[in-house]
């Protein structure tokens, strides 16, 4: 499907004026190391270890300073084919899969009426409060998403979604429904962060609709989806398993709030599988305050699994983090961000660390 709209898009650039194309970039080059906690071995990092990014495996350990774990680029497209017709693609190269291009959106969007909109194609999951922008640096006010949240393998899907807005007085209120699948071959987290080894992981069925609600002070989300979960293993010189048709649900919740200089962000989520007797719930909270260019912030994250007879190896940590953020030109801004985990899995996970990114954001 990836393949055909990207095909759909570029034949559809041949046809259409300059006036109908917009481009549009991002980047981002985050440096970190982490440091003071355990010492020993996590998957082929040398701890202490601080994950980055669940999804695409981003693990910083003690040895050096790094570029390449959270680094990237990306490029989106939009043609406006007609009044009501659009075509967008969104790709993004990381620094840490040279000459490989991820796809995060390829879709077709069709106004069936003013206030509705029909979009078929690939898009981000939205099960988090930043799930468009998350790896648009300059949108957040952190130097990541806090991982405690935003830390499940899969993030974008291939499908269809109907949105429909509305607003009465200065609140404005979007319906969304969407539906499709994301199959991934060789999944990176579950490789890189979990198992050690080759595991393809295919979300199907997903099925799920938010409610988003806004004004020029608070906005909120509210989120449900549910999907079945195929899972095939693959360890070196074993046989191969597999384990289908696990079943999902998620529920989520966001706000923010925006109020003269202060801001405000919390999210939490709930995802269960009844079958595994599986059970998480995750929280994150910032406050922040904006003086002049610089934005001081410090919050707080937690991830929990719930210790069940048949489901013990559970994992649980939490975080601490304080960052700044210096607006030193328009679209750029420069980050600092301390992060401070606890680690209390009841299996030999991360241990606990600290770590130190600087990142640089740019959109243009």
């Amino acid at each position: 499907m990836k393949k055909l709209l990207i095909a759909a898009l570029l034949t559809s650039a041949g046809a259409a004026h300059a006036d109908d194309l917009s481009v549009t970039g991002f980047a981002t080059v985050t440096v970190g190391k982490a440091y003071s906690g355990y010492d020993g071995q996590f998957m082929d990092a040398q701890c202490p270890c601080f994950i980055g990014n669940y999804e695409h495996g981003a693990v910083y350990d003690k040895n050096e300073w790094s570029a390449t774990r959270e680094s990237l680029a990306g490029l989106q497209l939009k043609y406006q084919l007609t009044d009501k017709l659009s075509a967008t693609a969104q790709a993004v190269l990381r620094a840490s899969r040279p000459g490989k291009l991820d796809v995060d959106w390829a879709y077709l969007s069709y106004d069936v009426a003013p206030d509705t909109t029909v979009q078929v194609g690939r898009r981000r999951l939205p099960i988090y409060a930043y799930s468009d922008s998350v790896y648009i640096g300059y949108s957040l006010p952190w130097v990541r998403v806090p991982q405690d949240i935003y830390g499940w393998e899969v993030g974008a899907y291939n499908g269809v979604n109907v949105r429909h807005t509305r607003s009465f007085g200065d609140w404005a209120v979007t319906g969304t429904l969407f539906a499709g699948q994301e199959v991934t071959k060789d999944n990176i987290e579950q490789r890189k962060i979990y198992y050690g080894y080759k595991v393809d992981d295919a979300w199907k069925h997903i099925l799920g609709g938010y409610l988003d609600v806004s004004d020029d002070v608070f906005g909120a989300r509210l989120i449900y989806m549910q999907n079945s979960i195929d899972l095939t293993f693959r360890p070196p010189g074993e046989e191969v398993s597999s384990a289908d048709g696990t079943r999902q649900r998620i529920i989520g919740l966001s706000g923010s709030i925006d109020y003269g200089n202060w801001l405000v962000r919390a999210e939490a989520n709930r995802f269960m599988r009844p079958s595994l007797d599986y059970k998480s719930s995750s929280w994150t909270t910032t406050v922040g305050y904006r003086v002049g260019q610089f934005t001081p912030l410090v919050g707080y994250s937690s991830y929990k699994e719930k210790l069940t007879p048949t489901y013990t190896a559970t994992q649980n940590d939490t975080t601490r983090f304080a960052a700044v953020r210096w607006d030193f030109r328009k679209n750029m801004d420069l980050k600092m961000q301390w992060d401070a985990v606890k680690d209390s899995s009841n299996y030999d996970f991360t241990h606990d660390a600290k770590m130190f990114s600087v990142t640089l954001d740019l959109v243009f």
